[in-house]
């Protein structure tokens, strides 16, 4: 990437799902962002993975998911978050997580990606965007999985752990975000 395309604002959108070529920039950079995860790992699992292709899509059909993005000057998607609306499939439940969305205004995070270099005020901004669409179709609470690595950055989003499992030697946390704080929580001093 070129200077001048960092230093171009990013163009945040919601995708639209009935365009084959929007959903497949949007797969590509998903894979990306996950690429490196091993092999056997519990995300292998999780999500429908096409090496081959570059591609990586939820379970859930695109029929019944909000998907975000943000794309760089290029147009490359470089952030997406995608949002299951019905919870008629629960991704999490993979996981043996069974999500609360019986709870008016509630609905299951699917992915929170980051493609590329991770940029402090880009990463809460578009999180801010996306809390605050949710908002505007009547959802406050949004409940996610995540491996250990990225909690600490999530607590900083305002994630409170709801549940914790150990799955074939690997930890699985369920997580609660209160979309209403669209804001980044600063780390205290001692710890995340």
């Amino acid at each position: 990437m070129s200077a001048r395309a960092e230093e171009a604002p990013a163009q945040w959108r919601i995708l639209d799902t009935d365009d084959a070529a929007a959903v497949a920039e949007y797969e590509r950079a998903f894979h990306r962002a996950f690429r490196d995860i091993r092999p056997d790992g519990l995300l292998r699992r999780l999500w429908h993975w096409d090496d081959a292709a570059g591609r990586l899509a939820s379970p859930v059909p695109y029929a019944e998911q909000r998907v975000y993005v943000e794309e760089d000057a290029a147009g490359q998607v470089r952030r997406g978050m995608a949002v299951n609306l019905t919870g008629r499939i629960q991704q999490a439940g993979r996981f043996g997580f069974t999500l609360p969305l019986h709870e008016p205004g509630s609905a299951e995070i699917l992915v929170f990606f980051i493609d590329g270099a991770w940029n402090f005020a880009g990463t809460v901004g578009f999180w801010a965007r996306c809390a605050a669409d949710l908002q505007g179709l009547g959802l406050v609470t949004g409940y996610g999985t995540t491996a250990p690595r990225p909690l600490p950055i999530y607590r900083r989003f305002g994630a409170e752990v709801v549940e914790r499992r150990e799955l074939e030697g690997e930890t699985r946390f369920l997580l609660r975000f209160d979309f209403r704080r669209s804001w980044f929580v600063p780390r205290r001093e001692g710890g995340a």
